[in-house]
């Protein structure tokens, strides 16, 4: 039998895709499988698209899928067939149109696609297009039970204290136990357990942190601080959030808020399945469970908690959120959402406006007349000389500052009038782009002490930092770079070099996926051993 040459095989792409469902699906067994097909059926492979470690249940992140839609779409390729393995790897959507109108896409731009792996012919005929619809509500139906086990297995876990994903917060750290309950150790940055059958629970931190959490709660209800000027204070005196990041607003709130610092692990609050929006479960669908002593006093926490009911003015009846409005107008002279914020007896002013409609409509019900009330609209000039007073006096402009400013509107009325604000930043004198703003946004970020992100690194650089872990731990991981105070975080390696994996490349230690996954489970079962020990 005459062989077949490259020169006289029709030219095909090859779509891989692998998540982390099943070893079977390896990209080298699908490229195994996918060029033994190519032989026997006269294709010569001449691209190959892939998507690693990516879920079929939806397009997003699976830049692969995308490329290949845009090359077929565009005429950017030499391929005439694109050659998969099975429906499952084309994608598990739950709408299975959604499925078809890919491949419609490509079959429409002269482009056939065929399913090696799968027992029928994909040649539009009445059978094969029952079975291929039929494959793929199989393979959406196959994710929608697993999700559903997942989530169940989750939730029993849950109720047995045991930490089912998510981050670490300040003054909490993560023991592993193994599956007869016997410590191990304490999980650093980044580390994750190594056997399947081991667990992580929740135990309270250093006592820095725990003095620390305790002198929290203690400036907000004693000394009636709100998140922010402590996230600043905090910032100010150099001490240092969860994996050494500053402190913010968002993080005092998630602490004062969450119950393990009473010793309650609170799971199933919100449900996010199947890659859908995440929506938030009735309390009675929430899981309670005791994990660790309290770090702070209950009492104490409940008056946190109905302090920030208060805040968001669900402690208050409509017509007592007015009248303390009131007492603060008789005592400001004025109103504006920064001076409703930073008042200690009123609600927020978000909160204002959801239950009234808006802040004017609250102006109103207490006898203040604001400048758009009186009909003596900010003028064009009112508002570009507010920008240049606030840009003599801290030497920047953001639209937090215009926000906060009690004598200018909110930011967004800059905005509706002058069309932008990098617009109205022109007309005040102060000419700037998007990006150059945002480069100097991450600047001034980078002046904090505890900033994580360090501007300006070169390509060597990156790969000098590289090898410098490498020499002093003997590997390199996602975690060691994030850690290390001298390196931007890993995020940064996998925009510049496409991957960590390239990265590593770069800098002379070549390796696989899966290579580093089993370096990664070996270190684990030494430092398993070595706590046994």
């Amino acid at each position: 039998m005459t062989e077949l040459t490259s020169d006289v095989r029709v030219p095909a792409a090859q779509y891989i895709r692998m998540s982390t469902e099943h070893q079977r699906y390896s990209l080298e067994n699908q490229m195994a499988a996918i060029g033994e097909y190519a032989e026997k059926r006269g294709f010569a492979i001449v691209d190959t698209y892939a998507d690693a470690g990516k879920s079929g249940l939806t397009l997003k992140g699976r830049d692969g899928l995308k490329q290949l839609l845009a090359d077929v779409v565009t005429g950017e390729h030499s391929y005439s067939a694109i050659l998969v393995l099975d429906v499952s790897r084309w994608g598990r959507f739950q709408d299975t149109d959604q499925s078809a109108h890919y491949e419609f896409i490509c079959r429409d731009a002269g482009v056939a696609v065929e399913y090696c792996g799968e027992p029928f012919e994909n040649d539009g005929s009445m059978v094969s297009m029952i079975i291929k619809n039929l494959k793929r509500v199989m393979a959406g139906e196959y994710s929608r039970e697993l999700s559903t086990k997942v989530s169940r297995a989750q939730t029993q876990q849950a109720r047995l204290g045991f930490k089912q994903g998510g981050g670490v917060l300040y003054g909490i750290r993560r023991l592993l136990v193994s599956e007869d309950g016997e410590h191990r150790f304490l999980l650093g940055l980044g580390e994750q357990k190594g056997l399947s059958t081991d667990r992580v629970v929740f135990v309270p931190g250093p006592p820095d942190e725990i003095a620390t959490v305790r002198r929290i709660f203690r400036m907000f209800v004693n000394q009636h601080r709100t998140t922010t000027t402590i996230a600043r204070e905090l910032n100010a005196e150099g001490i240092p959030a969860t994996n050494g990041q500053a402190w913010t607003q968002t993080r005092v709130r998630t602490l004062l808020t969450s119950e393990l610092m009473i010793g309650y692990y609170v799971y199933n609050v919100r449900t996010r399945r199947m890659k859908g929006p995440s929506r938030p479960n009735p309390p009675d669908l929430w899981i309670r469970t005791r994990v660790m002593d309290p770090i702070v006093d209950p009492k104490q926490f409940a008056k946190v908690q109905q302090e920030m009911r208060r805040k968001v003015g669900n402690a208050y009846a409509k017509t007592d959120m007015i009248d303390r409005l009131r007492r603060l107008f008789r005592e400001k002279g004025k109103l504006s959402q920064g001076i409703i914020d930073a008042c200690s007896y009123t609600a927020s002013s978000s909160s204002y406006v959801n239950h009234f409609g808006s802040l004017v409509a609250c102006y109103e019900l207490v006898g203040y007349k604001c400048l758009w009330q009186q009909g003596l609209r900010y003028t064009d000039d009112y508002l570009i000389d507010g920008i240049r007073r606030l840009h003599t006096k801290f030497g920047y402009v953001t639209a937090k500052m215009i926000s906060a400013d009690p004598d200018l509107p909110v930011a967004r009325v800059l905005t509706f009038r002058f069309g932008s604000l990098m617009r109205a930043y022109a007309r005040a004198g102060f000419p700037s782009t998007i990006s150059e703003s945002v480069r100097a946004g991450m600047k001034r970020a980078t002046a904090h002490p505890h900033c994580k992100f360090k501007w300006g690194f070169t390509n060597e650089e990156l790969l000098d930092g590289l090898r410098r872990l490498n020499a002093n731990f003997g590997y390199i991981t996602s975690a060691l770079i994030n850690a290390d105070p001298d390196l931007p975080a890993a995020s940064v390696f996998r925009s510049r070099f496409g991957s960590i994996l390239q990265a590593y490349g770069l800098a002379g230690f070549p390796t696989t996926r899966s290579e580093s996954r089993s370096a990664a489970r070996k270190r684990a079962r030494a430092r398993l051993e070595q706590a046994e020990r």
